[in-house]
């Protein structure tokens, strides 16, 4: 029974070691600089999980523009731009953030910053599907009060 006990944790080290002795770098989080930011962004419609529910899905354009539809179908027109090795989104004066965009193991999300650039101590919203479809919302409208 000793013998059967030392195979099994023998067995279960070996394991656990094979798991770690990947590259470093495959083990270790990395945080997306500007530029890679833009290249994993532009274009892409980013699918959200948000303590393991579903957060929305927000489509980048190209030209800075983002559109988020919410779990709801409520839809939000804003903007997005990415600054040294962080990523904001405005969307009016009440709805705003910037975060760092993290990658582990190929899995990637959204850590929150505070306002002067500090970490946050919100949860991070993770990026569980990556496509280059829109979010499916109306175009944005424009009220007559926006016009000149």
């Amino acid at each position: 029974m000793i013998r059967r006990l030392f195979s099994g944790l023998t067995l279960a080290a070996g394991l656990a070691t094979a798991a770690l002795s990947g590259p470093l770098s495959e083990r270790v989080e990395r945080i997306l600089s500007e530029d890679e930011i833009r290249d994993f962004t532009a274009g892409k419609t980013f699918h959200y999980t948000l303590r393991g529910e579903p957060r929305g899905a927000e489509q980048h354009f190209t030209d800075g523009r983002v559109t988020w539809r919410l779990p709801d179908g409520t839809c939000m027109h804003g903007v997005w731009v990415a600054r040294e090795e962080t990523l904001c989104y405005y969307y009016g004066a009440a709805r705003y953030g910037c975060w760092n965009v993290v990658e582990f193991a190929g899995v990637h999300r959204h850590a929150p910053l505070e306002p002067d650039g500090t970490r946050g101590t919100g949860p991070s919203v993770y990026i569980n599907r990556i496509s280059e479809e829109p979010v499916g919302c109306a175009p944005q409208q424009l009220a007559f009060s926006d016009l000149p």
